[in-house]
């Protein structure tokens, strides 16, 4: 059997196989090379956990509100792309636009300031033009219409007549955002 060449994964030279050192990470040329590597590694390492280590401390900072503003985005995002290929909700307008935003919110029936309680509720939130959300204040009149022929008039009254009240704590807000973002990734991915 022939000796054959093999690449270090340090220094990136050919030696032969026989005269390197081979490990479950791979091939070295030599011992000093195994270890640089393992030290790289161990500096990544280290960085990696300090990065975790800072995003958990800012995450324990983060206040109610903060919270709620990222649960809500996440929210948003989601109704834009489970809705991306639908018209407004309100005014039946429609756009080549792919539910990234810009173009399209998401807008609420009852909403976030006189119905708090259903910010995060799917059938309170659909796809709606910036004109009718945010300069014809949602036009509520046209988003109940279509709102009733989209998900039926018993439901409808079910969001008009809820009027509970929920105090939404970090730890609720949170995964509401967790749950939002996976669906957002599922939904992507079978969209593919």
């Amino acid at each position: 059997m022939a000796n054959s060449k093999k690449r270090c994964r340090c220094c990136k030279e050919y030696a032969l196989s026989e005269s390197g050192v081979q490990v479950p990470l791979g091939y070295f040329c030599g011992m000093a090379c195994a270890i640089e590597h393992g030290k790289k590694g161990a500096v990544a390492d280290s960085n990696k956990r300090k990065k975790e280590a800072y995003a958990k401390l800012k995450d324990k900072v983060k206040t109610v509100s903060e919270w709620r503003v990222e649960a809500q985005a996440a929210v948003n995002t989601y109704i834009r792309y489970r809705d991306r290929d639908k018209s407004c909700i309100s005014c039946d307008a429609i756009g080549d636009h792919d539910g990234r935003g810009g173009y399209w919110d998401a807008g609420h029936y009852r909403s976030r300031g006189a119905a708090r309680h259903l910010s995060f509720n799917q059938l309170n939130i659909h796809k709606q033009c910036h004109q009718c959300n945010r300069y014809l204040s949602g036009n509520v009149v046209e988003y109940r219409k279509k709102l009733i022929e989209r998900i039926g008039v018993d439901k409808v009254e079910v969001l008009e007549y809820n009027n509970n009240i929920v105090n939404h704590d970090i730890t609720y807000l949170r995964r509401i955002k967790q749950i939002f973002t996976a669906k957002l990734r599922l939904k992507k991915k079978l969209h593919k």
